[in-house]
């Protein structure tokens, strides 16, 4: 280091203003130095130049660093390449048209340490690409320079090659061990069920099932395809969409919203194999299907148990309910789905509801079991009913038949929605509607407008009679709602009790608002707890 006097003016003492770096650069992930760093606010001009200006306007003294220096002559050469890329082509590179180079990592980078070793990887790439030469004579490999510098340097040298090469970062996720509990044999067992279930027209599904199930043998022998399940959640391809392509998700062989899971799985109309070849042969991701996580039924199977106390005339409608309930963690820190079981307490009996609908009110029977699958007691309900009229002529509340339920998109942030579904319309010109259980939260009814409900207008290109895909029993187009969540209250969680209530108070719509649907999103539908696209 060496310091000299250059003019002859007196030299300024007084403090310069500074300002955190973190207030000139705005939304940025990660920077270094760090946001907190005190600097002089440069005013739109390049920082070198400014420290320059001020020094010379306000008779400061200047400090020099060769990183600085050659950064910016650096920066020059990138410039001057990219406005020449195709005449110099042939001096720099060896390959014809973009290379991709990447970088993979286990997570998304935070630290400066993270950063640090994503740089110099492509560095290391480039190298290899290239040759040293050029990488060396881009860095920042000064007595003066720190990470910082090295690292700024890796970035202006990427910036060189840009018109040659394409940078990525794959954050790779994993699992880095299964344990299959059981026996050899209890998989098997499972392998020669699906062969009869094959037989309740179920092949379509079944043909996905048998080379999971035949790797589920072979894995519990010991004898795992380890490729195969690193393709279990997400293939390597697929790292990064909110899609889900893995084979798990080919247990499943229906999907769909609004508690209407009756759209067949679109991973099943190809094996896993063909889906590898089709998503590695396709221009864009959304070319190839995929699973959306809350597409997947996440309740369990529901079965109403009618209650009765002969002596005390006492009657309820139980909820009896089992499926894969919760995740544990075992002692050796392995996450592991487990069964459950429950009974729910729903209140009022259905049969009671029934019986004073046929007795007191308009009814029209059910001719055949019901198709509908969802909560227990509209199961139960139109089981027996198909459609009901509370108060005909006067007050009417109107149950209707499953054919007209109709799904109605509530809005969200941006594009998205959340979706409930119509089942009762109120003399007031409300309706009530069924914002299913998806996850964490129960089913319940909230109270929609109706003259705040409008039809959705169809994608281009799609026909009416296409919208079987999205409401498959009316081939109706769903439903929009100009309302918010956060204005559509919630009035009750049992169709039931709202039912019997309206019966004892002469059929009012004076109904109770226990909240709004904004307090009942699940965390994926809320914007403040949604994860970037990267760390699915």
């Amino acid at each position: 280091m060496t310091t000299f006097a250059v003019d002859a003016v007196e030299e300024a003492r007084t403090p310069l203003d500074t300002v955190p770096l973190g207030t000139l650069v705005e939304e940025t992930l990660w920077m270094a130095p760090g946001a907190d760093t005190p600097v002089v606010d440069p005013e739109g001009i390049h920082p070198l130049l400014a420290a320059v200006h001020r020094a010379f306007a306000e008779h400061r003294p200047l400090a020099l660093s060769p990183d600085v220096v050659w950064l910016t002559l650096a920066q020059g050469v990138a410039q001057h390449i990219r406005l020449n890329a195709g005449h110099l082509r042939d001096r720099l590179v060896r390959h014809e048209e973009r290379r991709n180079l990447q970088v993979d990592v286990s997570a998304v980078p935070r630290t400066d340490a993270d950063f640090r070793a994503i740089l110099e990887t492509f560095r290391g790439l480039l190298r290899e690409a290239l040759g040293p030469g050029l990488p060396r004579l881009m860095s920042c490999d000064f007595s003066t320079s720190t990470d910082i510098e090295r690292m700024a340097g890796d970035v202006v040298l990427m910036d060189a090659m840009s018109p040659y090469f394409d940078f990525t970062l794959a954050i790779r996720c994993g699992i880095p061990r299964v344990t299959l509990l059981g026996t050899p044999e209890d998989w098997r067992a499972i392998r020669r069920r699906i062969d009869v279930i094959a037989e309740l027209d179920l092949s379509w599904w079944t043909s996905s099932l048998i080379p999971i199930a035949d790797e589920l043998v072979r894995a519990s022998e010991g004898q795992p395809d380890r490729q195969l399940w690193t393709e279990l959640y997400k293939p390597a391809a697929a790292y990064g969409w909110d899609r889900m392509a893995g084979w798990v998700m080919r247990l499943f062989p229906y999907i769909g919203q609004s508690g209407r899971f009756d759209q067949r799985n679109p991973l099943l109309a190809q094996s896993h194999a063909e889906f590898l070849k089709s998503r590695d042969a396709a221009l864009d991701d959304f070319d190839v299907p995929g699973v959306a996580l809350h597409w997947v039924p996440a309740g369990l199977s529901c079965v109403p148990l009618r209650v009765h106390d002969e002596p005390m005339t006492w009657r309820e409608t139980w909820s009896l309910e089992a499926g894969v309930l919760a995740v544990t963690v075992d002692a050796d820190g392995a996450l592991m789905p487990r069964a459950g079981v429950m009974v729910r307490s729903g209140g009022a009996s259905v049969d009671q509801l029934i019986e004073r609908l046929v007795a007191e009110h308009s009814v029209v029977r059910a001719t055949q079991p019901s198709t509908y699958w969802g909560l227990a007691e509209l199961n139960a309900f139109h089981d027996h009913l198909a459609s009901a009229t509370l108060f005909p002529g006067t007050r009417p509340w109107r149950v209707r038949p499953t054919s007209e339920h109709a799904e109605v998109h509530i809005p969200l942030d941006g594009d998205d929605f959340t979706p409930v579904r119509c089942v009762v319309d109120l003399p007031d010109g409300t309706v009530l509607a069924l914002r299913s259980c998806s996850g964490r939260r129960p089913s319940c009814f909230v109270r929609l407008r109706a003259d705040a409900l409008e039809p959705m207008e169809l994608p281009p290109g799609v026909t009416a009679a296409e919208t079987v895909l999205l409401d498959c029993e009316t081939l109706r187009t769903p439903l929009r709602s100009r309302q918010r969540a956060s204005d559509i209250p919630v009035v009750g969680t049992s169709l039931t009790a709202l039912l019997l209530q309206a019966m004892e108070q002469g059929g009012s719509t004076e109904l109770p608002a226990l909240g709004t649907l904004a307090d009942q999103l699940e965390d994926w539908e809320s914007p403040s707890a949604r994860r970037p696209l990267s760390s699915l």
